[in-house]
């Protein structure tokens, strides 16, 4: 006969749940337009705080190509202190966890043995235990996604479970986005050239028609009037169909 859930099966069906629900109100929201990576990484702390019962506060670390964090998405200002503070000293679970690519875990009484000057610089926070998870946001940068707690018995392996579905989903949902972004702003490059190319033609036709003279007579009058002008070869063209047309 199958078994009654226990009560720390039901506590973890019911923390998987929360986790699946925010997700799917996070595609949701995605669908319905295109929030900037700023806004969906200040969405993506607070639903880990929301959902992950240990976390008080949440952010992201974010290290450049060229080596420089910041922390562009934050739920309590006391995670941009805990940020500047492992910056100035070059270590700490935060930066541990984007070098290394790998989940770290650690509580405050952890902290003197793994990064003295950090621990030292973070004791007046208030934090006591740490959950840091690698997000990467593009090739050549590398962030983290990063819980704090004020309780000193640390984070789960649930926890760590927790925050890597949302890393992993926020990587994925970031990278559709510039992949959309790149993709419109092709399309709207096209467009231009397309628009450009169809004023263009119709310069020369009127030059055709005005002046009497071939199809490359009038490219050229358009290229040496571009030049002489030092504006772009659509704008001139433009500017010749725009007034013959008033002529007619």
């Amino acid at each position: 006969m199958p078994q009654n859930p226990s009560l720390d099966d039901l506590d973890v069906i019911a923390r998987v749940d929360a986790v699946a629900a925010a997700l799917d109100e996070l595609r949701g929201r995605f669908g319905a337009g295109q929030p900037t990576t700023t806004v969906f990484l200040e969405q993506l702390c607070r639903w880990a705080v929301d959902t992950i019962p240990g976390a008080d506060m949440a952010g992201i670390t974010l290290v450049g190509s060229d080596g420089t964090a910041t922390t562009p998405a934050y739920t309590d200002p006391r995670v941009v202190e805990i940020g500047v503070d492992q910056y100035r000293t070059g270590q700490g679970p935060c930066l541990e966890a984007a070098a290394t690519h790998t989940v770290v875990r650690v509580r405050f009484d952890e902290l003197p043995d793994c990064w003295p000057p950090f621990a030292a610089a973070v004791r007046r926070l208030g934090v006591r235990s740490y959950l840091c998870a690698p997000l990467r946001l593009a090739d050549d940068h590398i962030g983290t996604l990063n819980l704090y707690s004020v309780d000193g018995d640390g984070f789960s392996d649930l926890d760590a479970a927790l925050l890597k579905i949302y890393t992993t989903v926020g990587e994925t949902i970031i990278g559709l986005s510039r992949d959309l972004d790149r993709a419109r702003r092709d399309v709207a490059g096209l467009r231009t050239a397309m628009e450009s190319r169809a004023v263009i033609e119709q310069a020369k036709g009127a030059l055709m028609f005005s002046r009497g003279i071939g199809e490359d007579a009038a490219f050229q009058a358009l290229v040496d009037a571009s030049q002489r002008e030092n504006v772009k070869l659509a704008a001139v063209a433009q500017r010749i169909v725009a007034l013959l047309g008033s002529r007619s």
